[in-house]
Formats: C-alpha cells, structure tokens, sequence
C-alpha cells in the first residue's frame, strides 16, 4: 500500500454538517420568536464559515467564533436577541445532529478491513464532535481521533499536523493520506505539511489549489487505496 494512515475530516466529509447546521438553526429560531425561513438559515451558514475561516488563517481566537457568527448573524437580518444564549442553544441543538453522508460507512468498512491506521481530524469542538461520532456509530472505526479544542491547534496550522504525527504510529508524511472537504483547513493544512492531499469536492467547486487527489463522491476513495 502507498499509504498506511488516513486522515479524515469529519464535517461534510463523513458526516453532513449542512444538515446537521440547518436542522440545528430550524430549532434554535423558534425558541427566539422568530420564524425559521430558508434565507435565515442561509445566511447563518455564511456566518459560520465566514467565523470559521477567519479562525483557520489564525486572525481570530476560537472563542471569537461562537457568539461572533451570531453577532454577525444578526447584523445581517436585524433580528433582536440575546447571541450568547443562542449560542449555548445552538451547541446542545447541533450536537444532536449526527447524519452520515451515503457511502461514509462502506469506505470506513472497507478501509478498516484493508488495514490502514484510521484518524479523525477535526476542528470541530470537542463535547459536540464526541457525541456525533458516538450517536452517529463512527467513532468505532477510528483509531485515533484528533479535535482542534484538544490538541491545542487546528487545521490548517503545521503544528497541528505535527501533534497528530507525533502521537500516531506512522512519521514518514509520505504515508499519509489527508481526505477533507475543506481547501483552507484540510487541504491547505496538508500540502502546508508536507501530506498528500484527496479533496472531496461534493459541490464540483473550482480551485487552482494543486491536489493530490479530487473525489467528487466519498465512495471513490476506494478506487484511490
């Protein structure tokens, strides 16, 4: 085998985040008076990424990105409420939200049964990420299992990178596979790292980032190991 580790993103790789983000915020509004309509969730979810990428080019502390995307959120509909309350709200609601993408059980099993070192890389926060991994019946096809909130880094930065090699059997970078959804955190964090990289680009985005490898379904992974 070329590889003998697998890195794995969590969100809108294995499992759907988007579905799990828009359900969460279906819930959350309602709790507020306000009516859940489709541009609102929209418009959370370009909040949230927005936070997020701000966070992964280290212009922003992670603490900024919870109640900021809510703050931001508000500006951009002029609703009125309390953003520290419906981020609380928001954490108990979205760590409920643990759907699997279509193919992610069968590309798990198969890499499982072939013998690679599996890992999850995530930067998600950790009391949120244990418990979809659990509800959602991935976390026993992990070996390892790596959150930004624990390991004191996040994707893209190399130390992150640096703290999963350390703490994993496998040091030779040209053994390992990253496979992620995200060309800031997953992809630009590999490639930053000295990692081969497999995008999973769900939407057919365009990109002139130089890729390892493109997959369009998770389910293709397997012709690639």
């Amino acid at each position: 085998m070329k590889y003998t580790t697998l890195y794995f993103d969590l969100d809108n790789t294995l499992l759907d985040f988007s579905a799990a983000q828009a359900n969460a915020i279906k819930e959350l509004l309602p709790l507020y008076g306000i009516e859940a309509k489709p541009e609102y969730i929209s418009i959370y979810s370009d909040s949230n990424l927005m936070y997020w990428e701000l966070f992964e080019r280290g212009e922003i502390e992670r603490e900024e990105i919870f109640e900021g995307r809510f703050k931001e959120f508000v500006k951009r509909t002029g609703i009125k409420a309390d953003t520290a309350k419906m981020s609380k709200d928001y954490f108990y609601l979205l760590a409920n939200g643990h759907d699997v993408l279509p193919g992610a059980i069968e590309v798990l099993e198969y890499v499982k049964h072939k013998g690679y070192i599996i890992c999850a890389t995530t930067n998600g926060i950790a009391l949120t990420q244990h418990k979809r991994l659990k509800d959602s019946g991935l976390k026993k096809y992990f070996d390892y299992i790596f959150i930004s909130e624990e390991t004191g880094y996040q994707k893209p930065q190399k130390e992150y990178f640096d703290y999963v090699i350390d703490n994993t059997p496998e040091k030779d970078r040209s053994k390992i596979l990253i496979i992620g959804d995200s060309l800031t955190s997953d992809i630009s964090g590999g490639i930053n790292s000295g990692i081969d990289t497999c995008w999973h680009n769900r939407k057919g985005s365009k990109s002139d980032i130089s890729v390892t490898y493109e997959i369009g379904n998770i389910k293709d992974l397997m012709s690639i190991l």
